[in-house]
């Protein structure tokens, strides 16, 4: 008897064995482009059960950078105008002789001049007979400089601003004379300008958006100067170097306060090359209640697959979930986005530097389309809608996307990597239901499997394209 139940048992035993095995099927080369409806298909492959096991310990994420809410006009408090500065009183005989200014050489006029003005108005001149003599022209036929009366200081007195070459001075009344509360002015070859004087923040004090250009191809180290009580401070935090076409203030988002608003970018005929493919792009600095803070750029709508896939990889960074969903449909059904490659990008490098070559070389012929990018592209685009509808507790949406993307792209070998993560997620936050879990087992394949971040966002990209890391496979923590 006990010989016929051991014999019992390893039947069982072997029965079951035999119902867990996985049949491997071979998988087959597939570029859906062609077939590619109109919308994702809503039928699912497989039921979808809910895994009891319980996952593994979770190691802790990196942060990620999350966008910051509008700021709250509300909070402006308005500065106290601060007392009232004495001045030098005003001496009619006093004069500016301007005759001298063209004996000192251009690397020291603008200094001379300066220090010229300052003693002129010291000793009681006039702004305008000061603004009257800069205005006659130099050696070459061009004006000494120009001036400007703008109260900076919130005190009822306006400053004294001189605009000379290369820079410009700012000159405020403190102890009943002038002194100079601000000096700009680039190096050897450089210059500094003022872009505008406006009250940016509403606060009371003008702010003084500043630059010194720094080389031919529009480089620019911009600043956003404001009087704090005692001197002019930067409140950019610290000086921020653009290539830009333009800069300009304006209000952005009809709030009312003034935002900086560079246009570009305009990069050097050296660096140019850096950014193919180079896309329009809009940077705009805003008042966040202490400083003018930049988030992200604003670029032009994609030209390239992989464009869409990062401005909806970006719009989520910026809560902006509905704007990222239409980018990922387009990146998987959009016929007018382009494919990119590594080729490609060097063919795109050698075309443009062609147009310097004297010999006018005969163009390179353009590389094949790479059939590997839709379906790697298509399939991670699956996978961020699915953690959309998540995210927004939209279960029945996430699972008919799960299963779509193991419908369209399972058997795909160039796909196949991105559905394992999108599996990897599922499966851990169907055991917890918790998005941070998901996230970190996503994250834990890209970490093993680094070769996925490559056609999502690498060095051939360009320069306004970001690198991928494995922490920006899966934002939500």
């Amino acid at each position: 008897m006990q010989q016929i139940i051991i014999g019992l048992l390893i039947n069982i035993l072997f029965l079951t064995a035999c119902g867990q095995t996985t049949i491997v099927t071979p998988t087959a080369l597939v570029h859906p482009v062609e077939q590619a409806p109109s919308t994702p298909s809503p039928t699912p492959t497989r039921t979808l059960v809910p895994s009891a096991t319980p996952t593994a310990s979770i190691t802790p994420l990196p942060t990620i950078p999350t966008f910051t809410p509008t700021f709250d006009v509300s909070t402006i408090v308005t500065v106290t105008p601060a007392p009232q500065a004495e001045c030098p009183k005003e001496n009619p005989k006093a004069k500016l002789d301007t005759s001298f200014f063209q004996e000192y050489p251009e690397k020291s006029s603008d200094n001379q001049i300066q220090q010229a003005v300052l003693d002129f108005i010291n000793s009681g001149g006039s702004r305008q007979v000061a603004n009257f003599e800069l205005q006659k022209n130099n050696k070459y036929g061009y004006p000494y400089g120009s001036t400007a009366n703008t109260d900076l200081t919130n005190d009822g007195v306006t400053e004294f601003i001189v605009e000379i070459g290369a820079g410009f001075r700012i000159y405020t009344c403190r102890n009943g004379l002038y002194e100079t509360s601000l000096d700009f002015y680039g190096g050897v070859g450089e210059s500094a300008s003022i872009v505008e004087i406006k009250d940016m923040n509403l606060n009371g004090i003008p702010e003084i958006v500043a630059g010194i250009t720094t080389c031919s191809g529009h480089c620019f180290d911009i600043s956003i100067k404001e009087w704090n009580g005692n001197e002019f401070q930067n409140l950019l935090g610290e000086w921020q170097t653009i290539t830009a076409s333009e800069e300009k203030v304006m209000d952005t988002n009809n709030d009312g306060v003034l935002e900086l608003v560079i246009s570009g970018p305009f990069p050097s005929m050296g660096s140019y090359e850096l950014f193919i493919p180079m896309r329009r792009q809009t940077d705009i600095y805003a008042w966040n209640g202490t400083s003018f803070s930049f988030s992200r750029p604003k670029l032009s709508p994609p030209t390239y697959r992989f464009q869409a896939i990062q401005d909806g990889d970006t719009e989520i960074l910026d809560g902006n979930f509905d704007k990222a969903l239409l980018l990922y449909k387009e990146a998987i059904f959009g016929k007018e986005l382009q494919w990119w490659s590594k080729d490609r990008r060097e063919h795109e490098v050698k075309l443009y530097l062609d147009i310097w070559d004297s010999t006018k070389p005969t163009p390179p012929p353009e590389p094949p389309e790479d059939l590997t990018e839709y379906p790697r592209l298509a399939a991670y685009a699956y996978y961020r809608i699915m953690l959309l509808h998540l995210v927004q507790g939209q279960d029945t949406e996430a699972s008919t996307t799960y299963n779509t993307l193991q419908q369209k792209f399972g058997d795909d070998p160039y796909a196949r990597p991105y559905v394992d993560m999108a599996t990897a997620f599922w499966e851990a936050y169907q055991s917890t239901r918790k998005m941070y879990d998901g996230c970190a087992a996503a994250i834990q394949y890209a970490v093993e499997h680094p070769e996925i971040l490559i056609p999502l966002g690498s060095d051939y990209h360009g320069s306004q394209a970001r690198i991928y890391k494995p922490e920006d496979v899966c934002p939500f923590r």
